[in-house]
C-alpha cells in the first residue's frame, strides 16, 4: 500500500526531496542522509523508534526522533526541539519544512495557511540564523506558496 501525505504527495517523494535538500545544504554525511530518508517512518507508520535504532544505530535514531512530531506539539515546539537536539537535527527539520512548502498547494486551505504561517514565523528565522542559504531558498519557496492563499 502506498503511503500518501496530507498534501497528497507520495511519502517516498517527500523523503527523497528532504534527502536532496540535506545534500544541498549539509555536509555529506551518510547518517544524516539515512535519517532524512527515514524521518517520517515513526510518525507515519507503525515502526517504533527502537526498530530504527536496532537497524541504523543511535545517531540515526536520535535524528529521526528529534524531527518526529509529537501529538499535541506545535510547529514552534517541534522546531525548537529539533534545534535543541543539534545542528544536524535542525538542518533535517528545516529541509523537511522546505520540501513541505514546495508541496503545500496540495493541502486543504486552512491547514496550508497555518503551515505556511509557521514556516515564515518559526522555521524561516531559524534558517536565517543557522543556515542562510537554506533561508534564501525557503523565502523563494514561500512567496509563490503564500500567493495561493485567498
Amino acid at each position: 500500500m502506498e503511503q500518501v501525505r496530507r498534501d497528497g504527495a507520495r511519502l517516498i517523494d517527500h523523503v527523497v526531496g528532504v534527502a536532496r535538500n540535506v545534500q544541498r545544504f549539509g555536509e555529506p554525511d551518510p547518517r544524516l542522509l539515512t535519517a532524512a530518508l527515514l524521518h517520517d517512518l515513526v510518525e507515519q507508520t507503525d515502526v517504533p523508534l527502537e526498530r530504527v535504532r536496532e537497524r541504523f544505530g543511535d545517531e540515526v535514531a536520535h535524528l529521526v526522533d528529534a524531527v518526529t512530531n509529537r501529538e499535541g506539539e506545535s510547529a514552534a515546539d517541534s522546531a525548537l526541539r529539533a534545534r535543541d537536539s543539534g545542528r544536524d537535527a535542525l538542518l533535517l527539520r528545516l529541509c523537511d519544512r522546505l520540501d513541505g512548502i514546495s508541496r503545500s498547494a496540495g493541502r486543504p486551505e486552512a491547514n496550508r495557511r497555518k503551515f505556511l504561517e509557521a514556516s515564515r514565523c518559526v522555521h524561516l528565522p531559524l534558517a536565517e540564523e543557522h543556515f542562510p542559504e537554506l533561508a534564501d531558498e525557503m523565502r523563494e519557496a514561500l512567496a509563490p506558496a503564500e500567493s495561493t492563499l485567498a
